[in-house]
């Protein structure tokens, strides 16, 4: 069972993805956000990161679609979503096999140069492509930069990805990584 506070993360995840606003998740919404990903960096679709996204993007919907999809109709109801990532990505060990490699080619397309650094402006361009309010984008950069050094590394991100999608630690500095829940 998720605790209350996962499930406000899979909710906040299952809107980012949702972003028409249809109810349900699609394949077609995980293409929507990598072309928002991609818009946003300015990155054509034929780059190197834009391929590996679109890969890693397609490998993860073919594990959602298995593992959630109980109705089989090829889309995600927000219960569907909730019961599917608890079971398999919250107490399950789908979340590096499936989950990570998606999530690492969003951080490092966020890494716009290629230094393993993400500054603030990269952050709320990444963020922009979540939906994430525009007011929350510097908290959640503050939260998980616990240096205080102005920049997050890519591995900084992703220890903060984990604990949003899958951490049960009310007070994980990655729980705000799309700003308040």
């Amino acid at each position: 069972m998720a605790t209350e506070m996962q499930l406000r993360k899979l909710d906040k995840a299952f809107s980012h993805l949702d972003a028409d606003g249809s109810g349900y998740v699609e394949q077609q919404d995980l293409h929507n956000l990598g072309v928002r990903l991609l818009a946003n960096f300015g990155v054509d679709g034929d780059a190197p990161k834009a391929r590996r996204m679109a890969e890693d993007f397609g490998m993860f919907w073919q594990e959602l679609a298995k593992t959630l999809d109980v109705d089989h109709d090829r889309r995600l109801s927000l219960q569907e979503w909730r019961a599917g990532m608890t079971s398999a990505f919250v107490h399950g060990d789908a979340f590096d096999r499936s989950f990570r490699p998606g999530a690492l080619a969003v951080l490092r397309l966020a890494d716009t140069d290629d230094d393993g650094l993400v500054s603030r402006d990269e952050f709320a361009t990444m963020q922009r492509a979540f939906g994430t309010p525009v007011g929350e984008i510097s908290l959640a950069f503050d939260k998980l930069d616990a240096d205080e050094d102005g920049f997050l590394t890519v591995d900084e991100m992703m220890v903060g990805v984990r604990q949003f999608y899958i951490g049960a630690d009310e007070t994980a500095p990655g729980n705000w990584f799309f700003g308040t829940v």
